[in-house]
């Protein structure tokens, strides 16, 4: 029988998503999968493995060509009382799921599902903070959309009223599993998420045809961000609204990377970061395109191609007063009024 222990939200996502010196308290050594975790509002998360893939590029996944696939865990949090209940699907950003859990908490409080997926430790790897290679951005997006599917198949569940959330790099595969080119090809032809919230994404990535309708799309960035670019995602914004009237952006003034974490300022020195690159689109068929061409890269071209803004160096991350209540108002309000009856 597997040993199980409860488990604190706070001192889990200090422990973590940070490992400060000043909270001395080590990393739990029992994986995410094997952990009791309880909330305060009293709801116990069930742990769920879903089948994911490892696909090299956005092209594997939506020509749907045969991948190496992968065992990922979860806890799946579920409100009590009888009926359908709507849920997010939650899914964290380099730092793994410490970073995600107060919000699943939140989420929960307000009769909504949550399933939080770990992307990290059935892959082997810790975090992809300093080394984002470690995990393709296509094998994120598809997390989320394999999550989904499912999730959606769970007793008590309602998989027409499915959303989705991240953090970060999170954020940006939440945002690109909201495009049909990506979620027809995982979910099913006409099936979509409902709703997607991102948090402080790296918008670097987009799709040439932003198409993203039926689904409610909002962004939620910092202007003072210097780990990812809140320009880029105003670009985004802008181009997914286009074609769905229901896409929405709030900028946060004087806010930084992980200002809805409610935890204090801090510096990373060692963020992997392309802050100042173009933005690099991707095709209908999942191709990466060349910045001065916009023809199709051969495969695994666009990290040469990206090479000269890809650098490490300090980022600022977490939140100033009152920002962490802000993010928790908008990111509730959100979900409340697209997924709840």
């Amino acid at each position: 029988m597997k040993k199980c222990m409860f488990i604190s939200v706070f001192s889990f996502i200090l422990s973590t998503m940070f490992g400060w010196e000043a909270f001395a308290q080590p990393a739990p050594t029992v994986p995410f999968a094997q952990r009791e975790v309880k909330f305060q509002n009293g709801i116990i998360g069930k742990p769920l493995t879903f089948e994911s893939a490892n696909p090299r590029s956005f092209e594997e996944v939506i020509g749907k060509v045969a991948m190496p696939l992968v065992k990922l865990d979860g806890h799946l949090f579920a409100p009590a009382g009888p009926g359908l209940h709507a849920v997010v699907i939650l899914t964290p950003g380099s730092f793994g799921v410490g970073s995600v859990l107060k919000t699943a908490e939140r989420l929960t409080s307000v009769g909504l599902a949550v399933y939080v997926l770990d992307p990290f430790a059935g892959r082997g790897i810790k975090d992809t903070v300093s080394d984002q290679s470690q995990l393709t951005w296509a094998a994120s997006v598809y997390d989320v959309l394999a999550a989904a599917r499912m999730v959606a198949t769970q007793p008590g569940i309602d998989g027409q009223r499915m959303g989705a959330m991240g953090y970060s790099r999170g954020g940006t595969a939440v945002l690109l599993a909201a495009h049909k080119q990506m979620s027809q090809a995982v979910l099913g032809e006409g099936k979509s998420l409902k709703a997607v919230l991102a948090g402080w994404p790296w918008c670097g990535y987009q799709f040439e045809h932003a198409i993203t309708t039926p689904t409610v799309v909002r962004f939620l960035v910092g202007d003072s961000d210097n780990w990812v670019s809140p320009v880029q995602c105003q670009g985004q914004a802008a181009a997914m609204r286009a074609n769905n009237p229901q896409v929405s952006i709030r900028l946060f003034k004087e806010a930084y990377h992980s200002f809805g974490s409610n935890l204090p300022l801090r510096e990373i020195p060692n963020a992997e970061k392309a802050y100042n690159a173009p933005i690099t689109y991707i095709n209908d068929q999942g191709n990466f395109l060349d910045l001065y061409t916009g023809q199709p890269l051969p495969d695994g071209g666009v990290g040469p191609m990206l090479a000269p803004w890809n650098t490490q160096g300090a980022v600022t991350i977490g939140s100033k007063p009152g920002q962490n209540e802000a993010f928790a108002e908008d990111m509730l309000g959100f979900f409340k009024s697209q997924l709840k009856p």
